[in-house]
């Protein structure tokens, strides 16, 4: 196969994967509760959405209640992620990513009302968010270019593997 079509495979069906488990298991189902499912298949979901999301994983009950909050203040001045709220895009995705640490790490009580109602596997949220695992993805993502790109040109879609859950959001 060509090296083209093998890469083109490669970033695409991440990229598909990727946001389908976004939208499916941290948007619809864990921010917004649209559905139930047994706890087996949540732990299937969420699993599925860590090893999708790899290198970007966003830890469930972070991105609920930042995803609540963003619907609560749309566009006010409390919205965590408004471009309204920023001089530009770089300092809107800072304090987007400021306020989704402080989350992960639970250093910020959020408002109550946006608790509750969401998935969680604390040692798999760990895990996830431990540098050394998201350097791994990202070593895995850099070796499999390395084995099959062969033009430089290919190598410029590796941040979009390693930021990709933000860039989705």
């Amino acid at each position: 196969m060509c090296t083209v079509m093998v890469i083109a495979a490669f970033f695409f069906g991440h990229w598909a994967l990727s946001v389908f488990f976004q939208t499916f298991f941290l948007h619809r189902y864990g921010a917004h509760r649209m559905f139930t499912v047994s706890k087996t298949w949540e732990r299937i979901f969420y699993l599925a959405t860590f090893v999708t999301q790899g290198s970007s994983f966003l830890q469930p009950r972070a991105y609920a209640i930042l995803h609540r909050a963003h619907h609560a203040y749309s566009d006010g001045p409390k919205d965590p992620h408004s471009p309204r709220n920023y001089p530009g895009l770089f300092s809107m995705m800072s304090a987007t990513k400021s306020t989704y640490e402080a989350l992960a790490k639970r250093q910020t009580e959020p408002e109550a009302r946006f608790e509750g109602g969401y998935p969680e596997w604390r040692a798999l949220d760990r895990i996830g968010d431990l540098w050394v695992v998201r350097f791994a993805w990202g070593a895995l993502y850099t070796l499999f270019y390395i084995r099959f790109a062969h033009h430089a040109w290919m190598f410029a879609l590796l941040p979009l593997h390693y930021l990709m859950g933000p860039i989705h959001g």
